[in-house]
C-alpha cells in the first residue's frame, strides 16, 4: 500500500474531512488531496504532519516480501470491481499464506491496519482468514477483525465457476473463524501449492 493510500485511510478512519486535516496539519487542503490522489509526492515532514493530524504514527516494518492485509485488500477490491473472482480469490489465498510467517509479531503487524471495504462477503472472508491465522499463533485480534462478523447463514463461497459451486464443502475442514462468518472455504483451499 502506498504512503498516500495509508494517509488517506488514516484520515478517513479519524473522521477528518480534507478541510479538517488541513486545519490540524497546517497543510493546504488542495495539497492533501493531491497527495492522497497520487498527484504529488509528499516530503517526510508533510507525511508526519498529516499523520499527526490523523492521530497515527507511521512505523517502518520489515515484511520480507509479505503483503499486509490492508495492502492486499486494495488489490482484492480492484479484482472484485473488475469482476475477476479468480484474481480476488488468489489474493485471499496470498493473505492466508502471508499470515503464516513464523514470527508472531510480524503476523500481527501485517494484520493491524484495517483493510479497504470490498463487499460484506469478501470483508468477512478477509476477517475470517486473518482471525484463523492470528489464532494459530495465539495473538490478539485487531479491532477490525472482531467487528467484521459476517453472517453465519450466508454459506458463501467465492463464485469461481458454476462447476465449483456444485462441489460440496466439508464443514469440518472450514476454519471456525470463516464458518462463523458464513464463509465456506476449506483450509486446504487457502494454501498455495
Amino acid at each position: 500500500m502506498s504512503i498516500q493510500t495509508s494517509l488517506k485511510q488514516a484520515r478517513v478512519r479519524a473522521g477528518l474531512s480534507l478541510t479538517d486535516a488541513a486545519k490540524q496539519s497546517g497543510i493546504q487542503r488542495s495539497n492533501i488531496a493531491a497527495i492522497e490522489n497520487g498527484r504529488r509526492d509528499p516530503t517526510a515532514s508533510t507525511i508526519e504532519k498529516i499523520a499527526r493530524a490523523s492521530r497515527v504514527r507511521l512505523i517502518p516494518v520489515k515484511t520480507d516480501g509479505r503483503t499486509s492485509v490492508a495492502e492486499a485488500s486494495t488489490v482484492l477490491a480492484d479484482a472484485v470491481r473488475q469482476n475477476n473472482v479468480r484474481r480476488a480469490y488468489r489474493v485471499l489465498v496470498q493473505v492466508a499464506d502471508d499470515l503464516t510467517t513464523p514470527d508472531p509479531a510480524d503476523r500481527f503487524v501485517l494484520a493491524i491496519e484495517p483493510p479497504a471495504r470490498i463487499s460484506p462477503e469478501w470483508d468477512a472472508a478477509l476477517a475470517g482468514v486473518t482471525e484463523w491465522r492470528l489464532n494459530e499463533a495465539r495473538l490478539p485480534l485487531p479491532s477490525w477483525v472482531a467487528q467484521e462478523r459476517g453472517n453465519r447463514g450466508w454459506d458463501w463461497t467465492p463464485p469461481l465457476s458454476a462447476a465449483a459451486a456444485s462441489i460440496p464443502v466439508n464443514l469440518e475442514n472450514v476454519p471456525e473463524p470463516l464458518r462463523e462468518r458464513g464463509v465456506l472455504i476449506e483450509a486446504d483451499e487457502l494454501a498455495s501449492v
